[in-house]
């Protein structure tokens, strides 16, 4: 782990102790478990600690664990901004914006609160700074987030697109991704701890030349109190480059205190 890395997993570790916040197993954030986010932020005053681990299984090239720590804070009405970080175990094999130990500052705004004929629209924006293995540049990504109920599922449709600071060798200068999903509350109506994820996902692939890596994933967030909220998922990206995830899977605790 460099120097730069170690600055940023202690960062966390100082901010964690000191976080208040009631969660909501319903409330899908980037990850956790699987790629997809729903429209709504947390509210005006609420902080927030999330984290994970990532397995990636590639179909060529060592397999890779990802510790991934975020802090969220509802920083104003219908605004949460975020400061976040992936830390891998073969950092210098990431390409693309995602280098292992950038830190990234975000903010997602809520537009409006979904209603009988208009869905919930947010916006999402990202500045990834290189602090990270074989960064450079400050990398900036835009993302627009729908959600839409229909009884008690929910669709989710994420589209984003990602510029690159400074790319490297056969990097892109940038990237799209559209990532689509379900929820559901299982047990309803007599139980209210659990939601299970579905998605389908395609990116652009981060080096020229290839195939996107195109994919499913389900997961499951369990609301284990008011404070804690676990979550797990598995995936695989079906198509894409020769180095492509065959399997994945994430597991994660997000813990108010």
């Amino acid at each position: 782990m460099t120097r730069k890395t170690s600055r940023v997993v202690v960062l966390f570790l100082l901010i964690v102790p000191t976080v208040v916040w009631a969660l909501d197993h319903d409330n899908l954030d980037p990850n956790r478990p699987i790629a997809i986010e729903d429209a709504y932020v947390v509210p005006k005053g609420e902080i927030g600690v999330e984290g994970g681990i990532l397995f990636s299984d590639r179909k060529r090239g060592d397999s890779r664990l990802v510790f991934q720590p975020q802090l969220i804070i509802g920083a104003f009405n219908n605004t949460q901004l975020e400061l976040s970080s992936d830390v891998s175990t073969d950092p210098r094999s990431v390409v693309g914006d995602d280098k292992s130990g950038n830190l990234t500052v975000g903010a997602l705004y809520n537009f409006n609160t979904e209603t009988l004929s208009l869905p919930a629209f947010a916006a999402r924006v990202q500045l990834g700074f290189p602090t990270g293995v074989n960064a450079k540049g400050v990398d900036t990504a835009v993302t627009g987030v729908m959600t839409r109920s229909f009884g008690q599922w929910r669709t989710h449709l994420n589209v984003g697109y990602t510029f690159l600071g400074s790319p490297q060798g056969q990097e892109r200068t940038g990237t799209y991704r559209v990532v689509a999903a379900v929820s559901y509350p299982l047990g309803y109506p007599t139980s209210f701890r659990d939601t299970i994820i579905a998605n389908v996902f395609t990116r652009q692939s981060d080096l020229m030349g290839q195939r996107n890596p195109t994919g499913i994933g389900i997961g499951l967030r369990h609301q284990v109190s008011s404070r804690i909220v676990a979550d797990i998922g598995i995936g695989s990206e079906l198509f894409g480059p020769a180095d492509r995830s065959v399997f994945f899977s994430t597991i994660g605790l997000s813990v108010g205190f």
